[in-house]
C-alpha cells in the first residue's frame, strides 16, 4: 500500500510540474525547464516498477515459506502431503478434488501418465511451435483442430498470421483463461495414453470451466474413450459422475 501511494503521489508531482512548466515558458530558461520538467518524470520512471516487485517479493515469500515446510528438520513438523499412487484402467476419468496444499498436485506426480503442469510455460514464438513441443509431428490441420475443441477457434482466426503469429512475451501475450486453453490443447495433440491435467480450468469463470471440465471427463469427449484422464480440480460440474478422490 506504501508503495502505490508513492506511485500515486509522483504521479501527481508529475502533473504538477507539467502545469508549472505551462506557465514558466515564456520567461523561464531552457535549462531551467528542462530540469523542472525531467526531475519529476524520472522519479516516476523510477518508481513504477514498484507495485510488479512487490508482488514479486510477495510470491517469493510464499514459496520461500513452502520450501521451509518441505525441509523442516524435525519431522513431525513437515507438511508434504503423504499420497499413494493410482492405479488405473485403460479409459478410466478421474477427478482430484480438494483445495489448495492438500496434494492434489503430488498425487498427479506419483502417478504414472504424462503430467501438464497447471504453470507450464508458453515460449515467446508462434502458437504453432508452443503446440509443438507435445507433438512435434502434428500437422497444422492437428493443431487447428486441437484449438477448436478447447474453445479457441475464434481466438485463432483473429490472430494476425494463424498459427504462425508470435506470441511476444509468451504468458504475456494471452489472458489466464486463454493459457489454460492452449496448454489444455498440447495435451490433446499429445498421444500419451494416459494425461495427467492439473487445474486444466482455472481462471476460467465457472460457466465456461464446467463445460470444459465435463467435456474433458466425457469417456465420449475431448479426449476419447481410450485415453485415461485424471484431473486435480478445486470443483467438479454438479451433473459430474466421474470418479472423485480427495488427497485430504
Amino acid at each position: 500500500v506504501r508503495r502505490a501511494r508513492c506511485v500515486k503521489e509522483t504521479g501527481i508531482r508529475v502533473i504538477g510540474a507539467l502545469l508549472a512548466g505551462i506557465t514558466l515558458a515564456d520567461s523561464a530558461a531552457p535549462t531551467t525547464l528542462a530540469v523542472l520538467m525531467l526531475l519529476p518524470l524520472s522519479a516516476f520512471e523510477a518508481s513504477a516498477a514498484l507495485p510488479a516487485a512487490a508482488v514479486a517479493l510477495t510470491r517469493a515469500r510464499v514459496a520461500a515459506r513452502r520450501l521451509r515446510e518441505l525441509t523442516e528438520p524435525d519431522a513431525a513438523a513437515r507438511r508434504r502431503p503423504d499420497v499413494a499412487p493410482l492405479h488405473l484402467a485403460r479409459g478410466d476419468r478421474v477427478a482430484v478434488v480438494g483445495p489448495s496444499g492438500c496434494g492434489k498436485t503430488t498425487l498427479l506426480m506419483h502417478t504414472a501418465g504424462t503430467f501438464f503442469a497447471e504453470d507450464a510455460h508458453l515460449f515467446a514464438t508462434t502458437v504453432r511451435d508452443n503446440l509443438l513441443v507435445a507433438r512435434g509431428d502434428a500437422s497444422d490441420e492437428d493443431l487447428t483442430d486441437a484449438l477448436a475443441r478447447v474453445g479457441l477457434g475464434h481466438w485463432l482466426a483473429e490472430l494476425p498470421d494463424g498459427l504462425s503469429t508470435v506470441l511476444i512475451g509468451g504468458a504475456a501475450a494471452v489472458s489466464a483463461g486463454q493459457r489454460r486453453r492452449l496448454l489444455l490443447a498440447r495435451a490433446l495433440i499429445c498421444t500419451a495414453p494416459t494425461v495427467l491435467l492439473d487445474e486444466p480450468t482455472e481462471h476460467l469463470d465457472r460457466s465456461d470451466a464446467d463445460t470444459l471440465l465435463s467435456d474433458i471427463l466425457a469417456p465420449s469427449g475431448l479426449f476419447g474413450a481410450d485415453r485415461t484422464v485424471v484431473v486435480a480440480t478445486h470443483h467438479l460440474p454438479e451433473s459430474s459422475t466421474v470418479r472423485v478422490i480427495s488427497p485430504a
